[in-house]
């Protein structure tokens, strides 16, 4: 389970590791941080980055399971210093890849927000938990049909590098029909040739009924 340090709060991390889960995350609350860099001793710090170096915390807290407890600094844009800590429950991985691999959770948080966009999901929410729970299941589903009609429709082209809102808005909106028999069989789909789009999508179409077969 990798986040950022909005879930690192004490409880949390006991909970999921007494759950069975590996945790990799920050830690939460910023007067800890800076308390344990201030106890920090000379150590060799070890570059990780432009401006970012990382080192094991010295006598950090404890949890229900071992951990790393790495302290992570690094200078923002306007070359203030800024600390966090790191804690791991992966204990064979060296302090460079506890923290490429918290790096990575960069292309999850992109995909979020690419979500929060494109799906509305900033504008949507219910009153009931389990209303709310189903809208999430429901986002969840649309954002991997979204990513699986790409490889399916359209392997290589221009459709390759949109994001989620341009496939809503742009891709998914073009008007049309659908044109049925007496058994509600689908005879045809029709799209709208002034849409600039209309083409490609016909053709990916035809490419995604070759591969589920034809109805």
């Amino acid at each position: 389970m990798r986040s950022d340090s909005g879930f690192g709060s004490d409880y949390n991390i006991d909970y999921v590791l007494d759950d069975g889960w590996q945790v990799l995350t920050k830690s939460y609350g910023g007067k800890r941080s800076a308390r344990l860099m201030r106890e920090l001793p000379e150590t060799e710090w070890l570059e990780v980055g432009s401006n970012r170096w990382v080192a094991p915390a010295f006598q950090p807290p404890t949890y229900l399971k071992p951990v790393q407890y790495l302290m992570l600094k690094w200078l923002n844009e306007k070359g203030e210093a800024k600390q966090s800590g790191v804690i791991c429950s992966v204990l064979d991985w060296d302090l460079a890849q506890v923290i490429a691999y918290y790096d990575d959770r960069a292309s999850c948080e992109t995909q979020i927000q690419a979500d929060k966009g494109g799906l509305k999901m900033g504008k949507r929410r219910k009153a009931r938990l389990d209303a709310q729970e189903s809208l999430i299941l429901l986002t969840d589903i649309a954002h991997n049909l979204l990513s699986w009609a790409s490889s399916w429709m359209f392997p290589e082209g221009i459709f390759k590098t949109f994001g989620t809102t341009r496939w809503v808005e742009d891709v998914f909106a073009i008007p049309g029909g659908l044109i049925f028999n007496e058994q509600s069989k689908l005879l045809e789909i029709q799209l709208n040739r002034q849409h600039p789009y209309s083409e490609a999508v016909a053709e990916g179409l035809e490419r995604l009924l070759a591969h589920f077969g034809k109805p």
